[in-house]
C-alpha cells in the first residue's frame, strides 16, 4: 500500500487546460444545482436564488483555483513531476473535499438559510467528491493525449526510415529496496551518471531541465536502455542520450562529447570509443 502511495504521479501543470477544466466543473455544479434544486432555499425571488446558486460555484471556483493553480504556483519544487505521487494527489483531493464540503455548509446555513441536515451534508460532500473526481479525470485525459501524440510521432518517424527517431516508451527506474519509484520517457532522458551508491538522472521536460538521484547501480541501469538505442555508453559512469549531443570533439586522450542542456563535456573512455563511433557513425 504504501508503495503504491510513493508511486510517481503525473501532476498537469498545463494552466490553459486546468483553468479551463475549473470554469466547466463549477459551471456544472450551478447547472445541477440550478436544474435538480437538491437544496430548499427559501428565499422566494427568482434572481436572488440564481445567484445563491451560483455563488456555490463560485466557491468551488476558487477553491480549485487555489488547490491547483495558486499552491502550485507557489510550491513549485513539490508539485513537480519528478516530486508528485500518488499519495500527494489523493491528499490534495481530500483537502479539496473537505474546505468545499465545510464552504457550502456555512454558505448555506449562514446566507442561503437553508436547513443543514445529515442528508443535506451527503449531498454537498458527494458534490465536491464529483468536482475533484471529473478534475482528475480530465487531468489524466489530457496526460494521455499528449502521451499518445509523443508516441504516434515516434511511430511515424519509424514508418519514415527515422532510425535514429527519439524512442518514446517510458523507463521506470526504480531503487534497489523497491521503495523509491521514478518514471519518464526516453526522449526526455540526457544523461544518466553515477554519483557514488546513486544514479543521477538528467532529463528535460517541459523546456525544463531536471535532477533526479535513485539509489541504484549503473549496470542495473544499463539493463533499462536494451530497447533503447539511443542511450549509449560511454564510460563507466555515463551513459548519454545521442539524439542530444551537439557536437562530438576529437582529443589528444580520446572523444569528448558536447550535450544540448548539459553544460559539463563528457570524455568517451577507451573502453567505449568503438561502442560510440558506431553509434554516432564515427570514423
Amino acid at each position: 500500500m504504501l508503495k503504491s502511495l510513493n508511486k510517481k504521479y503525473p501532476f498537469n501543470d498545463n494552466l490553459k487546460v486546468n483553468v479551463r477544466s475549473i470554469i466547466a466543473v463549477s459551471l456544472g455544479i450551478f447547472l445541477f444545482l440550478l436544474f435538480f434544486q437538491p437544496f430548499t432555499l427559501r428565499n422566494p425571488d427568482f434572481n436572488n436564488r440564481l445567484i445563491l446558486l451560483a455563488t456555490f460555484g463560485a466557491i468551488t471556483l476558487v477553491l480549485l483555483s487555489i488547490f491547483r493553480l495558486v499552491i502550485p504556483s507557489i510550491f513549485t519544487r513539490a508539485f513537480s513531476e519528478k516530486h508528485w505521487t500518488i499519495g500527494k494527489e489523493i491528499l490534495i483531493n481530500l483537502l479539496f473535499v473537505i474546505f468545499n464540503s465545510v464552504s457550502f455548509s456555512f454558505f448555506a446555513r449562514y446566507v442561503g438559510k437553508i436547513p443543514i441536515t445529515f442528508h443535506t451534508e451527503i449531498i454537498m460532500v458527494i458534490i465536491s467528491i464529483t468536482a475533484a473526481s471529473v478534475l482528475v479525470v480530465t487531468n489524466q485525459m489530457y496526460l494521455l493525449r499528449r502521451m499518445a501524440e509523443v508516441l504516434s510521432n515516434g511511430n511515424q518517424d519509424e514508418e519514415n526510415g527515422e532510425n535514429d527517431s527519439i524512442a518514446s516508451s517510458e523507463i521506470e527506474f526504480e531503487s534497489e529496496n523497491k521503495t523509491e519509484y521514478f518514471q519518464v520517457f526516453a526522449e526526455q532522458l540526457i544523461v544518466v551518471r553515477s554519483a557514488s551508491n546513486y544514479v543521477e538522472v538528467i532529463y528535460r521536460d517541459n523546456e525544463k531541465v531536471y535532477k533526479k538521484l535513485i539509489r541504484n547501480t549503473m549496470q542495473y541501469t544499463e539493463k533499462l536502455f536494451t530497447a533503447h538505442p539511443e542511450m549509449i555508453r560511454c564510460h563507466r559512469s555515463c551513459i548519454v542520450n545521442k539524439n542530444y549531443i551537439r557536437k562530438v570533439e576529437r582529443k589528444a586522450n580520446g572523444l569528448a562529447l558536447h550535450m544540448f542542456d548539459y553544460p559539463q563535456e563528457i570524455k568517451v573512455s577507451r573502453q567505449y570509443i568503438l561502442k560510440v563511433k558506431e553509434a554516432l557513425k564515427v570514423k
